[in-house]
Protein backbone atom coordinates (compact mmCIF):
# COMPACT_ATOMS: atom_id res chain seq x y z
CA UNK A 1 0.00 0.00 0.00
CA UNK A 2 1.32 3.36 -0.99
CA UNK A 3 2.27 6.19 2.03
CA UNK A 4 0.20 8.82 2.01
CA UNK A 5 2.55 12.20 0.87
CA UNK A 6 3.14 14.64 3.62
CA UNK A 7 1.71 18.24 3.80
CA UNK A 8 5.57 19.53 2.80
CA UNK A 9 5.48 17.83 -0.64
CA UNK A 10 3.79 18.32 -3.75
CA UNK A 11 4.54 16.40 -7.15
CA UNK A 12 3.24 16.59 -10.62
CA UNK A 13 4.10 16.01 -14.00
CA UNK A 14 4.23 18.73 -16.43
CA UNK A 15 4.12 18.05 -20.15
CA UNK A 16 5.34 21.61 -21.56
CA UNK A 17 8.86 21.45 -20.70
CA UNK A 18 11.18 22.37 -22.93
CA UNK A 19 15.26 22.75 -23.59
CA UNK A 20 17.01 25.73 -24.46
CA UNK A 21 20.67 25.43 -25.76
CA UNK A 22 23.47 28.13 -24.67
CA UNK A 23 26.67 28.13 -26.33
CA UNK A 24 29.97 30.14 -25.86
CA UNK A 25 33.11 30.30 -26.57
CA UNK A 26 35.65 31.74 -24.41
CA UNK A 27 38.87 32.03 -22.65
CA UNK A 28 40.22 31.60 -18.87
CA UNK A 29 43.21 32.70 -17.34
CA UNK A 30 44.93 31.67 -14.60
CA UNK A 31 47.32 33.47 -12.51
CA UNK A 32 49.42 31.86 -10.13
CA UNK A 33 51.03 33.22 -6.85
CA UNK A 34 53.96 33.91 -8.57
CA UNK A 35 52.58 36.42 -10.82
CA UNK A 36 53.92 40.10 -11.13
CA UNK A 37 50.65 41.66 -12.03
CA UNK A 38 48.58 39.22 -9.45
CA UNK A 39 47.60 36.38 -8.59
CA UNK A 40 43.95 34.48 -8.95
CA UNK A 41 44.85 31.94 -7.14
CA UNK A 42 46.22 30.54 -4.28
CA UNK A 43 47.61 27.19 -2.63
CA UNK A 44 46.52 26.65 0.66
CA UNK A 45 48.11 23.15 0.77
CA UNK A 46 51.33 21.76 -1.10
CA UNK A 47 51.99 18.05 -0.27
CA UNK A 48 55.63 17.54 -1.52
CA UNK A 49 54.39 14.63 -3.11
CA UNK A 50 55.57 13.29 -6.88
CA UNK A 51 53.37 15.00 -9.26
CA UNK A 52 52.52 17.04 -5.68
CA UNK A 53 49.57 14.76 -5.02
CA UNK A 54 47.77 16.06 -2.52
CA UNK A 55 48.03 19.28 -3.40
CA UNK A 56 45.08 21.72 -2.76
CA UNK A 57 44.14 24.98 -4.74
CA UNK A 58 41.34 27.91 -4.01
CA UNK A 59 40.80 29.49 -8.05
CA UNK A 60 39.32 33.00 -8.83
CA UNK A 61 40.20 33.15 -12.54
CA UNK A 62 39.03 35.04 -15.06
CA UNK A 63 36.76 34.26 -17.89
CA UNK A 64 37.04 36.77 -20.88
CA UNK A 65 35.76 37.11 -24.58
CA UNK A 66 39.04 37.11 -26.20
CA UNK A 67 42.41 35.80 -25.23
CA UNK A 68 43.64 39.39 -24.28
CA UNK A 69 44.14 40.98 -21.27
CA UNK A 70 42.23 43.74 -22.00
CA UNK A 71 39.32 41.45 -23.77
CA UNK A 72 35.73 42.05 -21.78
CA UNK A 73 35.33 40.22 -18.40
CA UNK A 74 32.63 37.66 -18.99
CA UNK A 75 32.45 35.23 -16.06
CA UNK A 76 34.84 34.34 -13.12
CA UNK A 77 35.82 30.39 -12.57
CA UNK A 78 35.27 30.35 -8.41
CA UNK A 79 36.03 26.70 -6.35
CA UNK A 80 38.76 24.45 -6.13
CA UNK A 81 41.64 21.98 -8.00
CA UNK A 82 43.20 19.52 -6.38
CA UNK A 83 45.79 16.89 -7.72
CA UNK A 84 44.61 13.64 -7.69
CA UNK A 85 47.10 11.72 -9.58
CA UNK A 86 49.85 9.62 -8.01
CA UNK A 87 51.09 8.62 -11.75
CA UNK A 88 50.54 11.54 -13.56
CA UNK A 89 49.83 15.07 -13.62
CA UNK A 90 46.15 15.18 -13.43
CA UNK A 91 43.77 17.50 -11.15
CA UNK A 92 40.16 18.14 -10.63
CA UNK A 93 38.14 20.96 -10.88
CA UNK A 94 35.53 21.88 -8.95
CA UNK A 95 34.28 25.90 -9.06
CA UNK A 96 31.54 27.70 -10.41
CA UNK A 97 31.43 29.42 -13.30
CA UNK A 98 29.72 33.25 -12.21
CA UNK A 99 28.48 35.47 -14.92
CA UNK A 100 29.18 39.04 -14.67
CA UNK A 101 28.98 40.47 -18.00
CA UNK A 102 25.42 42.69 -19.01
CA UNK A 103 23.78 39.79 -20.29
CA UNK A 104 23.82 37.19 -17.48
CA UNK A 105 25.15 38.66 -14.63
CA UNK A 106 24.22 36.21 -11.67
CA UNK A 107 23.50 33.49 -13.35
CA UNK A 108 26.07 30.35 -12.88
CA UNK A 109 27.30 27.16 -14.33
CA UNK A 110 28.69 24.44 -11.80
CA UNK A 111 31.68 22.41 -13.53
CA UNK A 112 33.47 18.99 -12.58
CA UNK A 113 36.48 17.66 -14.60
CA UNK A 114 39.42 16.44 -14.64
CA UNK A 115 42.69 18.29 -16.20
CA UNK A 116 46.05 16.51 -17.24
CA UNK A 117 48.64 19.10 -18.15
CA UNK A 118 49.15 19.75 -21.62
CA UNK A 119 46.22 17.57 -22.39
CA UNK A 120 42.71 18.80 -23.84
CA UNK A 121 39.69 18.08 -22.28
CA UNK A 122 36.47 18.11 -20.93
CA UNK A 123 34.02 19.01 -17.74
CA UNK A 124 30.88 17.77 -17.29
CA UNK A 125 28.14 20.81 -16.00
CA UNK A 126 26.57 19.17 -13.37
CA UNK A 127 23.63 22.04 -12.36
CA UNK A 128 23.08 25.83 -12.65
CA UNK A 129 21.35 29.14 -11.18
CA UNK A 130 19.59 32.06 -12.88
CA UNK A 131 19.10 31.44 -16.47
CA UNK A 132 20.78 28.33 -16.30
CA UNK A 133 18.46 26.33 -13.88
CA UNK A 134 18.70 23.01 -14.45
CA UNK A 135 21.53 22.58 -16.64
CA UNK A 136 23.61 20.12 -18.33
CA UNK A 137 26.28 20.23 -20.72
CA UNK A 138 30.03 19.61 -21.31
CA UNK A 139 32.61 22.06 -21.16
CA UNK A 140 35.76 21.39 -23.74
CA UNK A 141 39.16 22.52 -22.45
CA UNK A 142 41.78 23.21 -24.82
CA UNK A 143 45.79 25.04 -23.17
CA UNK A 144 46.15 27.37 -25.96
CA UNK A 145 49.21 28.54 -23.61
CA UNK A 146 51.13 26.17 -20.79
CA UNK A 147 51.68 27.35 -17.48
CA UNK A 148 54.30 30.10 -17.17
CA UNK A 149 55.08 31.48 -13.58
CA UNK A 150 54.92 35.18 -15.05
CA UNK A 151 52.50 34.69 -17.82
CA UNK A 152 50.20 32.04 -16.53
CA UNK A 153 48.48 29.81 -18.26
CA UNK A 154 45.53 30.43 -20.84
CA UNK A 155 42.14 27.82 -21.31
CA UNK A 156 40.21 27.68 -24.48
CA UNK A 157 36.55 26.94 -23.13
CA UNK A 158 33.79 25.50 -25.66
CA UNK A 159 30.23 25.66 -23.73
CA UNK A 160 27.39 23.74 -24.54
CA UNK A 161 24.79 23.59 -22.32
CA UNK A 162 21.05 22.79 -22.08
CA UNK A 163 18.52 24.19 -19.55
CA UNK A 164 15.00 23.21 -18.87
CA UNK A 165 12.31 26.06 -19.98
CA UNK A 166 9.67 25.23 -17.01
CA UNK A 167 6.64 28.03 -17.63
CA UNK A 168 6.38 30.25 -15.01
CA UNK A 169 2.56 31.16 -14.53
CA UNK A 170 1.54 34.15 -12.30
CA UNK A 171 -1.77 35.91 -11.94
CA UNK A 172 -2.56 40.12 -12.53
CA UNK A 173 -5.11 42.07 -11.29
CA UNK A 174 -8.34 41.99 -10.39
CA UNK A 175 -9.86 45.18 -11.91
CA UNK A 176 -12.89 46.33 -10.82
CA UNK A 177 -15.12 45.98 -7.64
CA UNK A 178 -15.68 43.52 -5.40
CA UNK A 179 -19.43 42.51 -6.28
CA UNK A 180 -20.83 39.13 -7.55
CA UNK A 181 -19.09 35.96 -7.04
CA UNK A 182 -15.12 34.86 -7.24
CA UNK A 183 -15.09 31.92 -10.31
CA UNK A 184 -11.91 30.74 -11.33
CA UNK A 185 -10.14 27.38 -12.41
CA UNK A 186 -8.64 25.25 -10.81
CA UNK A 187 -5.42 24.99 -12.53
CA UNK A 188 -3.62 27.54 -14.47
CA UNK A 189 -3.56 27.76 -17.95
CA UNK A 190 -0.79 27.58 -19.87
CA UNK A 191 -1.75 28.72 -23.64
CA UNK A 192 -5.39 30.54 -24.81
CA UNK A 193 -7.14 29.29 -27.45
CA UNK A 194 -10.13 31.50 -27.40
CA UNK A 195 -12.24 33.83 -25.73
CA UNK A 196 -15.95 34.68 -25.98
CA UNK A 197 -17.52 37.83 -24.51
CA UNK A 198 -21.04 38.52 -23.90
CA UNK A 199 -21.38 42.65 -24.02
CA UNK A 200 -23.90 45.61 -24.71
CA UNK A 201 -23.24 48.55 -22.16
CA UNK A 202 -21.86 46.61 -19.78
CA UNK A 203 -19.21 43.38 -20.15
CA UNK A 204 -21.96 41.06 -19.25
CA UNK A 205 -19.86 37.74 -19.33
CA UNK A 206 -16.96 35.95 -20.26
CA UNK A 207 -15.84 32.39 -21.20
CA UNK A 208 -12.67 31.04 -22.64
CA UNK A 209 -10.79 27.90 -23.82
CA UNK A 210 -7.15 27.29 -23.04
CA UNK A 211 -4.75 24.31 -22.69
CA UNK A 212 -3.71 23.64 -18.89
CA UNK A 213 -0.05 22.77 -17.24
CA UNK A 214 -0.92 19.15 -17.84
CA UNK A 215 -1.48 19.51 -21.73
CA UNK A 216 -4.95 19.10 -20.95
CA UNK A 217 -7.73 21.59 -23.74
CA UNK A 218 -10.43 23.39 -21.09
CA UNK A 219 -13.24 25.51 -20.65
CA UNK A 220 -13.95 28.22 -18.08
CA UNK A 221 -17.04 29.62 -18.22
CA UNK A 222 -19.07 31.25 -19.06
CA UNK A 223 -19.02 33.65 -16.28
CA UNK A 224 -21.70 36.65 -15.98
CA UNK A 225 -24.97 36.67 -17.05
CA UNK A 226 -27.12 37.63 -19.96
CA UNK A 227 -25.91 39.72 -22.95
CA UNK A 228 -27.31 41.19 -25.82
CA UNK A 229 -24.37 40.70 -27.71
CA UNK A 230 -21.37 37.73 -28.27
CA UNK A 231 -18.06 37.55 -29.98
CA UNK A 232 -15.74 34.58 -30.01
CA UNK A 233 -12.23 35.49 -30.88
CA UNK A 234 -10.35 32.16 -32.24
CA UNK A 235 -6.62 33.01 -31.80
CA UNK A 236 -4.43 31.84 -34.81
CA UNK A 237 -1.60 29.43 -33.99
CA UNK A 238 1.20 31.95 -33.71
CA UNK A 239 -0.78 34.78 -31.79
CA UNK A 240 -1.06 35.28 -28.45
CA UNK A 241 -2.70 38.17 -26.27
CA UNK A 242 -0.11 41.05 -24.48
CA UNK A 243 -2.24 42.75 -23.01
CA UNK A 244 -5.99 43.53 -22.03
CA UNK A 245 -6.96 47.12 -21.58
CA UNK A 246 -10.53 47.90 -20.21
CA UNK A 247 -12.74 50.05 -17.98
CA UNK A 248 -14.73 50.05 -14.60
CA UNK A 249 -17.34 52.13 -13.06
CA UNK A 250 -20.57 52.54 -10.91
CA UNK A 251 -23.63 52.97 -13.79
CA UNK A 252 -25.95 53.38 -10.82
CA UNK A 253 -25.39 55.08 -7.65
CA UNK A 254 -25.02 53.12 -4.86
CA UNK A 255 -24.08 49.88 -6.69
CA UNK A 256 -21.85 47.82 -7.77
CA UNK A 257 -18.73 48.89 -9.81
CA UNK A 258 -18.62 46.62 -13.09
CA UNK A 259 -16.15 45.90 -16.02
CA UNK A 260 -18.16 48.32 -18.76
CA UNK A 261 -15.45 47.75 -21.52
CA UNK A 262 -12.78 45.20 -22.69
CA UNK A 263 -10.08 45.14 -25.26
CA UNK A 264 -7.61 42.12 -26.03
CA UNK A 265 -4.45 43.04 -27.74
CA UNK A 266 -2.49 40.24 -29.32
CA UNK A 267 0.94 39.87 -31.10
CA UNK A 268 -1.15 40.24 -34.76
CA UNK A 269 -4.39 42.71 -34.14
CA UNK A 270 -6.69 44.38 -31.69
CA UNK A 271 -10.08 42.99 -30.80
CA UNK A 272 -12.54 45.49 -29.81
CA UNK A 273 -13.55 47.38 -27.54
CA UNK A 274 -16.49 45.04 -26.24
CA UNK A 275 -18.58 47.65 -24.16
CA UNK A 276 -18.68 50.75 -23.96
CA UNK A 277 -16.08 52.44 -22.19
CA UNK A 278 -17.49 54.58 -19.33
CA UNK A 279 -15.51 55.00 -16.55
CA UNK A 280 -12.19 54.33 -14.99
CA UNK A 281 -8.94 52.80 -17.16
CA UNK A 282 -7.07 50.09 -16.34
CA UNK A 283 -4.47 47.59 -18.13
CA UNK A 284 -2.90 44.53 -17.44
CA UNK A 285 0.58 45.38 -18.45
CA UNK A 286 2.23 41.94 -19.05
CA UNK A 287 5.86 41.75 -19.03
CA UNK A 288 7.99 41.61 -21.32
CA UNK A 289 8.05 37.96 -23.00
CA UNK A 290 4.73 36.62 -21.39
CA UNK A 291 1.51 36.64 -22.79
CA UNK A 292 -2.56 36.22 -21.39
CA UNK A 293 -3.12 32.57 -20.91
CA UNK A 294 -6.06 32.85 -19.02
CA UNK A 295 -8.52 35.44 -16.94
CA UNK A 296 -10.64 34.76 -13.38
CA UNK A 297 -13.17 37.01 -12.46
CA UNK A 298 -16.37 38.37 -9.82
CA UNK A 299 -19.26 38.23 -10.96
CA UNK A 300 -23.21 38.46 -11.10
CA UNK A 301 -25.19 39.85 -13.70
CA UNK A 302 -22.39 41.18 -15.59
CA UNK A 303 -18.70 41.06 -15.00
CA UNK A 304 -17.57 43.20 -11.74
CA UNK A 305 -13.66 42.49 -11.80
CA UNK A 306 -11.80 41.11 -14.18
CA UNK A 307 -8.23 39.60 -13.22
CA UNK A 308 -5.84 37.41 -16.07
CA UNK A 309 -3.14 34.84 -15.73
CA UNK A 310 0.53 35.60 -17.97
CA UNK A 311 2.53 32.76 -18.45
Amino acid sequence: MAATNPSYYQSGVCQYIKQKEHCFHLYMNQRGQEAPDGANQIIVKESGLPWRFGTIGVNDWTIRDGVAANANLVARARGMHLSDGKADDNWLHCHSILFVDTRFKGSSLMLLGDFITGKDGEWTIVGGTGEFGYAQGVVTTKEIQHYNPTTGRIWELRIRVFCLCIPEMKKMGPWGGVGGTAFDIPKPPLSLQTITVGYGDLVNSIAYSYTDEDGQKKTAGPWGGESALSTTITLAASEVIKQVIGTNDMPIVGGDTVVTSVTFVSNLKTYGPYGKANGTIFSSQVPEGKAVTGFYVRAGASINALGVYFA
